[in-house]
């Protein structure tokens, strides 16, 4: 009986890459046509297009005369396409960009008639635990991966994988990759021993390895495109002939769905998988990218957090009171960001990664002046007069009861001010003050009129207690009142939790609840960088510099809202690679820090501006950790997962000859925690994406600031043997990614007896949410200059304050609040990151006569609920349906 060889016909679409999205968008449009004509002449059957849409829609944008023909394809099931909206970075996108990649993906599928329900990520680097529990929320249970199967996860081609809440997908591993054999089959050599991978390994020990490891006897999977191809135009012709050479494979046309179908029904022994996928034997997974162009990553980072915890909220909040939310602007803005959230990220060129950094700040700034239109109108809206006192609007955008430190600007007529709620003074003290001319700029300060002066405060101040999602108006007014300013300290900073300074063991954190003092808590290091866009590797000769913070100038700031410690010093480090090899450290490299305590907080802030001047390096922050390391506790989009610190792997993997080094360098989507028995050290991040527990007993925690390197794609690195990664003849120069620059970083370190991943969770999404609030002001229009647009003010009064919806009692935590597409309904997203049983706590809302619904991400409803919520079970993502 012959082998069977189940073929598909697909393409692999990337965006942009070493190509810019023009050069993707020109070919596709010809490819396009091109393939909708084989359609017609019966040259092509069917074709899977990659399980996306973002091509199909750009595409339709220029060519409207085809999406009725497109819409017949779609439907009749012969052109696949979603769920999707664009391949995305598995692990370092956060939930919220998932859901919203797979809700724009069905969104554009569903208008064009059928859904593609095969989850399908052929070139991602890796995939996250969490898969099946977002999947399964979209009634996705297949999903087709080439990349992070290998031996020790004792795995076959096929099998299930299962997220911490028992969801599962049914997983098809392309384990000889996507396209193996695509060219030799159109080039009639398939059968001859010069058959090639794009790896140079023949297809014939491909095809052997692949009937190994099938779950089905004799049948393995034949993918018959590759990345940016055209349509085949002779599939039935080339099957039909290879069909009649060959004595040992049967060639036939068949589609994923009904492959996935088809091992469901005759799979043997398929195990089930419960971990992440991040293997590097049969497949390069880059385990070290997350630090490539860390400046990009931070400024996507920074727009998931907007518009997940400020912007949705803010936007349900007000729908609730009458102003309609703005789908259009929501979509628009996710969009823009996770087109750029692709599998390789700001690994590109120069060109390309320009692109990538100025459309994430597109969708950034889209996100941001929808937040500041909104508090603007509600400012202008409000009942009741202003007439000697400003607005100050202050938004609590999280569904739980808390105070909030804040700092903001202040405008004021007059030098000294105080804030109100009503006729209680709100605490705050003043970090900076300046007097500032709004009137016509003349050169002679003299000319000016003396009417328009006015002063501008950063302030910090000490909110009252807000409860749940909700917004309250404090009044600035004029006042002739001492206010309290920043004061210099001389030793210290401290609040109820923490004492920090400085002496001759470097940065010394007291932490008075533990018990505990951490000497050299906090510290520099700089290494050699002999890597590429794709990859850190470690030179031959490499030199670790190491900046313990004790020689650093150091001042003290302090309010009883805020203490801010300052560092300012410079690291000397060799210029480049050269250099190092010799040991010159011929290059300063200057940075400030800023520690910051604010009142009554857990958390130690760390901000910090690197300037850089040299090349081929990698700078990173180290944070004292536990005694000794086995695992890291790293969180993931609804979860956590426990790594190794030292795998067992990196002493077999140079001989069994792997892709790629399975180095112990680890994605940080938003925190991760060195465990001990009594003790738990915790790094949350607002920036920097990259982590790995190092030095002796992997006690300590390196989180990596930056990676300075000049090329896309290098061959034969130390950590990555072989081929460049990228294209394999080619070496593109990226000198911007050397990062001769200012680069920042901003992140969290807290301290715990024991781990809880709800608490840390819920901890980092405080942490995550930045200030919302608005001042009403005609001073300055240039702070927001959205503010410089007349804007009218809502067609009726809105009020001073307003609860939208709290939780109470709820150990779990909050993904976010959107409106549906579908119905005159709000989505809220909550989640238990344990693995156990937690309570459901008790939901308030705006009005007590709302239904509620269990849903999926697809609004269905699933069954009824009410304000006492049922418990959460072990790792449960919960959507639940508030109907307006």
């Amino acid at each position: 009986m012959k082998k069977i060889a189940h073929c598909i016909h697909h393409t692999h679409w990337d965006l942009i890459w070493y190509f810019t999205t023009q050069d993707a968008t020109v070919q596709f449009c010809y490819n396009m046509k091109e393939l909708l004509e084989a359609f017609k002449t019966n040259k092509v059957e069917h074709f899977f297009f990659d399980g996306q849409t973002a091509p199909i829609d750009e595409y339709l944008m220029l060519h409207p005369e085809d999406e009725s023909y497109i819409k017949e394809l779609v439907s009749a099931n012969k052109l696949v396409i979603g769920p999707f909206n664009s391949q995305l970075d598995c692990y370092i996108s956060s939930g919220e960009s998932i859901i919203n990649n797979l809700r724009l993906g069905i969104k554009t599928a569903s208008n064009l008639g059928r859904i593609s329900n095969i989850a399908y990520l052929p070139d991602s680097f890796g995939h996250s635990y969490d898969f099946p529990k977002i999947f399964n929320k979209f009634g996705i249970k297949n999903f087709i991966i080439t990349r992070g199967v290998g031996d020790h996860y004792h795995l076959g081609s096929e099998f299930y994988m299962q997220s911490n809440d028992d969801s599962e997908l049914l997983v098809c591993t392309m384990i000889a990759g996507y396209g193996y054999g695509c060219y030799a089959f159109k080039e009639g050599t398939l059968f001859k021993e010069s058959a090639l991978d794009y790896n140079k390994i023949s297809v014939k020990s491909l095809i052997e390895r692949l009937l190994d490891y099938s779950t089905i006897k004799n049948e393995f999977v034949f993918p018959l495109g590759f990345d940016q191809n055209p349509a085949i135009l002779n599939i039935p012709e080339k099957i039909k002939q290879y069909n009649k050479e060959s004595d040992e494979f049967e060639f036939k046309l068949t589609s994923w769905e009904a492959f996935c179908n088809h091992v469901r029904k005759y799979g043997k022994n398929l195990k089930i998988h419960k971990n992440e996928l991040f293997s590097t034997q049969y497949h390069r997974v880059h385990k070290s990218m997350f630090s490539a162009r860390a400046d990009i990553k931070a400024l996507q980072d920074r727009c998931e957090r907007l518009l997940t915890y400020e912007l949705q909220p803010v936007m349900s909040m007000l729908d609730a009171l009458g102003i309609p939310y703005e789908h259009g602007l929501i979509d628009k803005a996710w969009e823009t960001l996770i087109k750029c959230q692709t599998h390789s990220s700001a690994t590109l060129t120069d060109e390309t990664n320009n692109y990538i950094e100025r459309e994430s700040k597109n969708a950034l700034n889209l996100a941001t002046s929808s937040k500041i239109y909104l508090m603007k109108l509600l400012s202008i809206s409000l009942e009741g007069e202003f007439i000697d006192s400003y607005p100050l609007l202050i938004f609590n955008t999280l569904p739980i009861k808390r105070k909030m430190i804040i700092e903001t600007k202040i405008l004021t007529k007059h030098k000294h001010f105080k804030i109100m709620n009503k006729e209680n003074s709100i605490a705050f003290s003043i970090k900076k003050s300046s007097k500032e001319n709004c009137g016509v700029l003349r050169k002679n300060i003299d000319n000016m009129d003396e009417s328009k002066f006015y002063y501008e405060h950063d302030i910090v101040l000490e909110s009252d207690e807000f409860n749940g999602i909700s917004y309250k108006t404090y009044e600035v007014i004029n006042s002739d009142d001492n206010m309290d300013t920043f004061i210099e300290e001389q030793r210290y900073i401290q609040n109820n939790r923490y004492k920090i300074y400085q002496n001759e063991d470097g940065i010394v954190i007291h932490d008075k609840m533990l018990d505990k003092k951490i000497a050299n808590a906090i510290y520099l290091e700089d290494s050699g960088d002999e890597g590429d866009s794709f990859d850190y590797s470690y030179p031959d000769h490499d030199l670790y510099i190491r900046d313990f913070l004790d020689s650093a100038k150091v001042s003290y700031t302090s309010a009883d809202e805020m203490s801010i410690m300052n560092i300012n010093g410079q690291m000397k480090i060799p210029s480049d690679l050269h250099h190092r090899k010799y040991e010159e450290c011929n290059q300063s490299m200057e940075y400030t820090l800023q520690i910051i305590l604010k009142k009554d907080s857990g958390l130690i802030e760390l901000k910090g501006n690197i300037h850089n001047h040299g090349e081929q390096h990698r700078v990173r922050i180290i944070i004292q950790g536990t005694n000794k390391n086995e695992y890291s506790f790293a969180g993931t989009q609804y979860g956590y997962i426990k790594r190794e610190t030292n795998p067992k792997e990196l002493q077999i993997w140079k001989s069994e000859k792997w892709f790629e080094e399975p180095s112990p360098t680890f994605p940080l989507l938003n925190h991760v925690s060195a465990v001990d028995d009594n003790f738990v050290v915790s790094i949350f991040t607002k920036s920097s994406k990259e982590y790995e527990f190092v030095n002796m007993n992997k006690k300590d925690i390196a989180i990596t600031a930056f990676r300075s390197y000049g090329a896309m794609g290098y061959p034969d690195l130390n950590r990555r043997p072989g081929r460049p990664s990228g294209l394999d003849y080619m070496i593109f120069e990226t000198p911007d990614c050397q990062m001769k620059k200012t680069n920042t970083f901003e992140i969290a370190i807290t301290y715990y007896t024991d781990f809880n991943a709800n608490k840390i969770t819920n901890d980092y999404i405080a942490y995550a949410c930045e200030n919302t609030c608005y001042q009403r002001q005609d001073f300055d229009k240039s702070i927001n200059p959205i503010a410089y647009f007349p804007t009218n003010s809502w067609k009726y009064k809105l009020p001073q304050a307003y609860n939208f919806l709290s939780i109470d009692t709820f150990d779990g935590s909050f993904g976010s609040i959107v409106k549906t597409d579908q119905s005159n309904s709000y989505l809220l997203r909550l989640y238990n990151n344990e693995n156990y049983e937690i309570s459901g706590g008790k939901l308030a809302l705006w009005s007590n006569d709302k239904e509620c619904f269990i849903s999926d991400l697809k609004e269905q409803e699933i069954e009824k609920t009410n304000m006492d919520m049922i418990n959460f079970k072990k790792g449960e993502l919960r959507i639940i349906k508030i109907k307006k």
